[in-house]
């Protein structure tokens, strides 16, 4: 990565170059740390996740490079492989298809991103998969509302993400308007979308004849 200067924040090339970008990251942590701690979250994966995705991120933005954005990119799959596998499993879908939506869901992020990088998104495309695979996921809750009673806090994650999600696309777009930019509002509201996806995924009944998704 010869550019650094991927965010507005960034100034120089020091190690704090991005001070905001780099705190903001301890909301992943905190996150991770709620968590941890509740005793209804029984699968601490789930944290521990999450709380690697707050320090891969504070790698990449105080030493931005190939491999501190490995790991950046790495942490952030690895959750979302995890949650769609999981989520999947607990809607009643068998394990190997759960694992195979996982996996076939990352490859279209991917190739999105691919493609659209050079588009006003940048490398923003990536994450417009997820917006689509959560509105899919949403109308599937609505229209069993009977079972999924808290369908409406998957429309506030939906939202919230959409919302985080348009931040960071503009950060870089606003630099001469507001200097430190955008990307920190992304890590406030992402740790807060992760933290409610696990919230929400363990307010999902379990079922012995359910409905599949279609």
């Amino acid at each position: 990565m010869d550019n650094i200067f991927f965010y507005c924040e960034r100034t120089s090339s020091d190690i704090l170059g991005e001070p905001i970008n780099f705190y903001t990251n301890l909301f992943f942590i905190i996150f991770s740390i709620l968590l941890l701690f509740n005793k209804s979250i029984s699968d601490k994966k789930y944290a521990l996740l999450i709380f690697l995705i707050g320090v891969g991120s504070m790698l990449f933005h105080s030493v931005p490079n190939r491999l501190t954005g490995f790991l950046d990119v790495f942490f952030i799959i690895s959750f979302i492989y995890y949650y769609i596998f999981t989520l999947y499993i607990k809607l009643n879908i068998k394990k190997y298809l759960s694992a195979i939506i996982s996996i076939v869901f990352i490859a279209i992020c991917f190739v999105f991103g691919i493609v659209s990088k050079n588009t006003l998104l940048g490398s923003s495309a990536f994450y417009l998969p997820i917006i689509f695979h959560m509105l899919f996921l949403y109308l599937y809750f609505l229209k069993n509302k009977k079972i999924y009673t808290y369908y409406n806090l998957f429309l506030f994650i939906l939202v919230l993400f959409s919302f985080s999600l348009l931040l960071r696309s503009v950060d870089i777009y606003l630099c001469n308007i507001f200097f430190i930019g955008t990307h920190f509002i992304w890590h406030i509201l992402n740790a807060l979308v992760l933290y409610h996806l696990v919230k929400f995924y363990y307010l999902i009944p379990n079922r012995t004849s359910p409905k599949k998704p279609t």
